[in-house]
């Protein structure tokens, strides 16, 4: 069973700065796990975009790519 809550209409100004708070706190948990995993920038960035998504993402890959730091790491 969902409930369905009202909510209020946030102006443009507020909107924009959400989206960038949000764009900010991405930032640093992108280059927080860039501190930890190198050269794998766009692994990084495809599984914070299925974890933000709400999804699921499956890591496959040869041994030694840092699949399972990179799971530790977010987790």
């Amino acid at each position: 069973m969902s409930v369905m809550i009202k909510e209020s209409p946030i102006s443009e100004k507020d909107m924009i700065v959400q989206a960038e708070t949000a764009l900010a706190d991405i930032s640093r948990v992108r280059d927080g796990v860039g501190r930890v995993i190198f050269g794998q920038e766009s692994v990084v960035e495809r599984t914070l975009v299925a974890l933000l998504a709400g999804g699921h993402a499956l890591l496959v890959g040869v041994p030694g790519l840092a699949k399972t730091k990179l799971v530790e790491t977010l987790g």
